[in-house]
């Protein structure tokens, strides 16, 4: 009963922090969702590697990995999904992209 309560606890934690709302985002198969967190959080669930451009620092994140960035002093972020024709978006620091499985980089299609 005890290690139930210690499991249950943190999913009933995660579970709250997302709320249904969704952002717009302009590069297909990248969705953007609202959190009550003060954190802006990335996953990157497509089969190749995604590079991010946030205000200068690169993020490369490989299949199956994510990033978390504090987001102290701003409001919002803004975001470039290198090797894409869109040039950047941008998006609330208390929120979630999620680049879904069927992302791929439109120069490595050859677009």
């Amino acid at each position: 009963m005890y290690l139930y309560k210690i499991l249950a606890l943190p999913l009933t934690l995660l579970s709250s922090v997302v709320i249904g709302s969704e952002y717009t985002s302009p590069v297909d198969n990248i969705n953007v969702y609202s959190t009550e967190l003060t954190t802006l959080a990335i996953q990157n669930f497509s089969n190749g590697v995604v590079e991010i451009d946030i205000h200068g620092k690169i993020f490369n994140l490989a299949p199956a990995s994510g990033a978390q960035l504090n987001c102290s002093g701003y409001k919002q972020l803004e975001l470039q999904v290198r090797h894409n024709d869109h040039e950047y978006f941008q998006v609330p620091c208390n929120s979630r992209v999620v680049i879904n499985e069927s992302f791929t980089n439109q120069y490595a299609k050859g677009e």
